[in-house]
């Protein structure tokens, strides 16, 4: 337990370094490939397993106006921010490719990893688990809905799709569950950092089949490549501090927080897999794992000059 728990400890710092080392790597990118669903399933069960499963933090988790909330979030901040940025994306004469990395970005569900860096850094973990879990089910309506905004609809059916997408996650659920059972919440509160630790390991391996070729491409093309990286920053971390901002007029700093990393933080990858081969969407959902594995060690240094917050999930 101890190298997982160093590794906990520097979590947001690994994740960092992870990104910027695994596109060296010399492993085949279909070699890793296969791996990548039952990463999927590992980090949802890690991020799962921390949730409290007593019939009380169960109610709390699955109270109606929590998940109201949360659908009523997923649909601006997909559906209809994708409109609202494609319409000006068009007036001010983005071109068609732009248009459709714009949308590619809204129509992305939250992370499955989310709730796990929330964990780490100390934001809002029953609401990111929450949304995390809704923004995944619901990825077969409104995937394609926000995708078809730029006139990019998925190769597959959203039955396919959602079929897919709801194995693993249940799958995750299941093993969550297992763990939590297992662990017990007394073990679970004091291996905290141990968990942290291997939940960074798994995204750290998870980054290998998405960054493989990658920066054969960067080199090939740095110009276009600089351009989607300035693309990505954009979306994640401003996206990030807008929602942030607007989202404290009416919640906690906490929840605030949590709503704005959600926001930038997308799993891209769940498009590229429903999507038509593209090399140039491919190096743009490899460039947006950027600021994906960065913000962590950005806002974790932030918050450690704040005084922590309150653990809560009530607005």
């Amino acid at each position: 337990m101890r190298p997982l728990t160093w590794v906990g400890g520097h979590a947001s710092a690994l994740l960092l370094l992870g990104f910027v080392t695994t596109s060296f790597l010399p492993v085949s990118a279909e070699t890793m490939r296969p791996l990548l669903p039952p990463l999927v399933v590992l980090v949802t069960a890690l991020g799962f397993a921390r949730q409290p499963l007593d019939p009380v933090s169960l109610r709390g988790l699955l109270q109606i106006r929590h998940i109201a909330f949360s659908l009523v979030w997923l649909v601006s901040t997909q559906v209809l921010a994708a409109f609202l940025a494609v319409s000006v994306g068009r007036a001010i004469g983005a071109t068609p490719d732009q248009l459709v990395f714009i949308a590619a970005f809204f129509a992305a569900p939250p992370m499955s990893s989310a709730p796990n860096i929330c964990l780490i850094l100390g934001f809002d973990h029953a609401m990111s688990l929450r949304i995390a879990v809704l923004g995944t089910l619901c990825a077969p309506i409104l995937m394609p809905l926000t995708l078809s905004l730029s006139g990019m609809g998925p190769e597959a059916s959203g039955l396919v799709v959602g079929l897919r997408v709801f194995s693993m996650l249940l799958s995750g659920i299941v093993l969550g569950t297992v763990i939590h059972l297992a662990l017990g919440p007394v073990r679970i509160a004091r291996h905290a950092l141990a968990l942290n630790g291997l939940a960074a390991l798994a995204m750290i391996a998870f980054l290998i089949p998405l960054m493989s070729g990658a920066m054969e491409a960067i080199v090939a093309t740095p110009h276009l490549a600089l351009g989607l990286l300035s693309l990505a920053v954009a979306l994640n971390i401003l996206g990030n501090l807008l929602v942030r901002l607007v989202a404290r007029l009416h919640l906690s700093a906490q929840q605030a927080a949590t709503l704005g990393y959600l926001f930038g933080n997308r799993n891209l990858s769940l498009v590229l897999a429903s999507v038509p081969f593209d090399p140039i969407l491919t190096l743009f959902v490899a460039l947006m794992q950027a600021p994906i594995y960065g913000t962590p060690a950005l806002f974790s240094f932030v918050q450690r000059t704040r005084r922590p917050w309150p653990p809560s999930s009530e607005f």
